[in-house]
């Protein structure tokens, strides 16, 4: 199983990205990794 692959302690990122596209405009993207008890 894949489970046991992963490590108990990981990092979990939360990404967005917001434009059009190469063909239509220019793309924004960004990604934030917070750390552990943040909220």
């Amino acid at each position: 199983m894949l489970l046991n692959c992963y490590q108990e302690e990981f990092l979990e990122a939360g990404c967005d990205e917001a434009g059009r596209g190469c063909l239509a405009g220019p793309v924004f993207a960004a990604a934030v990794i917070l750390p552990k008890g943040f909220f």
